[in-house]
């Protein structure tokens, strides 16, 4: 008995020194190119890889959040008995694969592991080593939306009078948000006065939003008739950028399995003069790629560049959530004078791009520039979804969703060019408001 319960340990201890999480993706339902914002009646995807020789005793935590992803400390939002997933699914890696043990993909809320999201917002999850002490081992966003408010965003091509070309080709965009006023002051009214901020995302870039407020007090922002029912957002300094780079991993033959990737094409340059291929708007394809073909690769990133950069250079993609991240900085090789960076990176597509900033002492990247190396021009298509935040008084308050559009931008080079969305889809168009930039809130 002793010996048996001295191997229980030994393995015990051996699995929870191992547990390492790879390749965290989160997406809507189950297609990978729709980033993480749902409607109440979809689904979140969550998957990822392992590294342990035996399945890890790991849990998913949701939380929901503030507007700006803080964590509410509140237990009729977050009912303890709703958030927690206890049983996740996975697969063993295929024959062939050598650099991660278990493959696990969920999506959620089901009915399988008891998980709700009772109401909707920002939400934070973290996967959790149950056999550690609920020690995080990755943690991850999305966004859940209920379409309450007819919403309606409008994307314009217009040019900035602060920027000199091609800096002052900017997307101006407008959301229209209609509050439906039956059953105010019941538990499922909403008082229009409590609808003060929208957010636009784009792509799939959650870190670096395009905040509207009534009393943001902003040069670059405008709420029209925030006092009634019907309102509209404005802001006037979204950059369009360029499309994104496209790294393709998908040739077994240029690419073999368990090999150091040398890249077949010349190293990457500045791009600030001349316009990108078509992107898939930031999103990941790696569902072909199956079998020994979704093994990891060690990929090395090369970037020349003629000048001496403003600052340090960060690779930002899918891999990195679209954060810049201090881990993905490029350093130069004395050797080359290349910009290098090793990363490991499941077979598949991927978009990506290179973004100036600094460190500071806390380890944060500051002083982003994701326009010098990469260009801005009007015919980049981008997806913007614009989410409208509800300040929900019940429980002592709250940040709901009660509407959110999505849209793409004209994708011209034309001035004035604009193309505009609704949600719910309504039978009748979109009147195009006007920007009026001297009134103040």
């Amino acid at each position: 008995m002793k010996k048996i319960f001295l191997l229980l340990i030994i393995v015990s201890m051996f699995s929870l020194s191992q547990v390492e999480i790879f390749g965290l993706r989160t997406y809507a339902n189950d297609d990978e190119y729709r980033p993480p914002i749902i409607v109440t009646s979809e689904y979140i995807t969550i998957e990822f890889d392992v590294t342990t020789s035996l399945p890890p005793n790991v849990e998913i935590i949701f939380k929901h959040a503030s507007k700006d992803w803080k964590i509410d400390e509140n237990l009729f939002v977050n009912d303890p008995v709703k958030i927690r997933a206890m049983t996740l699914f996975y697969t063993t890696a295929p024959n062939g694969v050598y650099h991660y043990s278990y493959h696990y993909k969920n999506s959620f809320p089901n009915n399988k592991n008891f998980v709700q999201f009772l109401y909707s917002g920002n939400y934070v999850y973290t996967i959790v080593n149950r056999d550690d002490g609920d020690k995080v081992l990755a943690s991850g966003k999305f966004i859940v939306a209920e379409a309450l408010a007819t919403t309606s965003i409008v994307i314009e091509n217009k040019y900035h009078p602060n920027y000199n070309a091609p800096l002052n080709a900017m997307n101006f965009i407008s959301v229209t948000v209609t509050v439906p006023q039956e059953n105010l002051g019941s538990n499922t009214g909403i008082n229009h006065s409590d609808v003060r901020t929208v957010d636009i995302i784009k792509n799939w870039d959650f870190e670096h939003t395009n905040r509207i407020e009534v009393d943001d007090n902003s040069a670059e922002t405008f709420v029209e008739n925030f006092y009634k029912p019907t309102k509209t957002f404005w802001r006037r300094d979204v950059a369009p950028g360029n499309e994104y780079r496209r790294l393709d991993l998908s040739s077994t033959s240029f690419y073999p399995n368990n090999k150091p990737v040398i890249l077949k094409d010349n190293p990457d340059v500045s791009r600030f003069q001349w316009q990108g291929k078509p992107d898939a708007n930031g999103a990941t394809k790696l569902k072909p790629f199956t079998g020994a073909n979704s093994d990891y690769l060690d990929v090395e990133m090369r970037l020349r560049l003629v000048d001496q950069p403003q600052g340090k250079i960060f690779l930002v993609g899918g891999f990195s959530e679209w954060m810049v991240l201090p881990e993905f900085e490029m350093k130069r090789d004395p050797v080359s004078q290349l910009f290098t960076l090793e990363v490991w990176l499941r077979r598949g597509v991927y978009d990506y791009q290179y973004v100036l900033g600094d460190i500071d002492s806390e380890g944060k990247v500051i002083n982003q520039d994701w326009l010098t190396l990469e260009g801005n021009d009007w015919r980049t298509l981008n997806n913007y979804t614009a989410i409208v935040y509800y300040y929900d008084r019940q429980f002592g308050g709250f940040d709901r969703i009660i509407g959110y559009v999505r849209g793409k931008s004209p994708g011209t080079n034309e001035s004035g060019k604009s193309s505009s969305f609704v949600y719910p889809p309504q039978t009748n168009p979109i009147s195009r408001p006007i920007y009026q930039q001297n009134v103040k809130k």
